[in-house]
């Protein structure tokens, strides 16, 4: 369904002590070729010059409404981005990071594609990969190892399949548009809140992947979320994890599904509510095997082969995972 008019966007961005890399992504936004009406700057509670700087680079712009927030006590990347994004005025907003670099023309490669199809509440990107220095180490598609057929799940409105086993939307590169807001917020305990917008927009069929790099995504030492790459060392780390705490952070992330279950919105259809059930008694099932390791085989292999784990989590990871992992 098209619309007919350029909708105004909102720049929603979350500092924390981001003062090293701050003007060159705030000047790259203001260099967009679909210039934003608003920007709001919502700070958690930096000790460096931050929200001075960006004062300085935005007191001038009688042409966009500018925002600035600060808080005293942190609240963390989600309960920051749920907080700054209530704010937001405008039809579409975008997200974005302190520290990256935006090409010329996301703003308007990413609102098209929302406004030519109004059934649409969140799109997202592929992303360059960059040092603490700009210069580029890959691609955001290639480090999350994105399949091709996650690709044409999140490209075919049917991102839901594909986000029921990991997440796939990098808050840096999304835009949504408001009426996602309206449903999603607050992002629930355990939730990060890019993966938590894609989810529910995911459950309204309105998931959209643009596979272009439209953001130079900074990775470097002080990244509070980045992109890590599941290469052989990093595997090894999380089949290192203790297995109680990760399973009570499965535990806690699922109570969200479970509350939104509960709660049988009028949106949720029957066979998205059947698949987050399954996802929430799949959790359930691998918590709860046995503590030797040889009593895990066979009843692994079976999920294994029924495609739960395919459908559900990570693959071969997470059996690995579950015949591995120990308190």
């Amino acid at each position: 369904m098209m619309m007919e008019k350029a909708s105004p966007i909102s720049v929603v961005m979350c500092t924390f002590n981001g003062e090293k890399y701050l003007q060159e992504q705030l000047e790259s936004i203001l260099r967009q070729t679909r210039m934003p009406s608003e920007i709001i700057v919502s700070d958690d509670g930096s000790s460096d010059g931050t929200v001075v700087l960006a004062r300085g680079l935005l007191k001038a712009r009688s042409d966009i409404r500018v925002v600035i927030t600060t808080r005293k006590a942190p609240l963390g990347p989600a309960a920051n981005f749920s907080s700054a994004l209530a704010l937001a005025r405008s039809p579409l907003i975008a997200l974005a990071d302190q520290d990256d670099v935006w090409h010329p023309t996301k703003l308007e490669t990413v609102g098209r594609v929302l406004e030519h199809d109004a059934t649409l509440l969140l799109a997202h990107s592929d992303a360059a990969l960059v040092d603490e220095d700009g210069r580029r180490t890959g691609s955001l598609s290639h480090a999350l190892a994105m399949t091709r057929s996650e690709r044409r799940a999140l490209s075919s409105g049917s991102a839901l399949a594909a986000l029921l086993r990991r997440n796939l939307v990098t808050g840096a590169t999304v835009m949504v548009r408001s009426e996602l807001l309206q449903v999603a917020l607050p992002v629930p305990d355990g939730w990060v809140h890019d993966e938590w917008l894609a989810l529910v927009a995911a459950l309204h069929q309105g998931v959209a992947f643009v596979d272009e790099e439209l953001i130079d995504y900074r990775q470097h030492g002080a990244n509070q979320i980045g992109a890590s790459r599941l290469n052989a060392a990093e595997a090894a780390t999380r089949l290192r994890e203790n297995r109680t705490a990760f399973f009570a952070r499965k535990a806690l992330r699922n109570r969200a599904l479970a509350d939104l279950v509960a709660g049988q919105p009028s949106w949720l259809r029957a066979q998205d509510r059947d698949a987050l059930s399954s996802k929430i008694e799949h959790d359930q099932w691998r918590s709860r095997l046995p503590e030797k390791h040889l009593r895990r085989a066979l009843p692994v292999v079976g999920r294994w082969l029924s495609g739960h784990y395919s459908r559900y989590s990570r693959g071969h990871l997470d059996v690995v995972r579950d015949l591995v992992l120990r308190d």
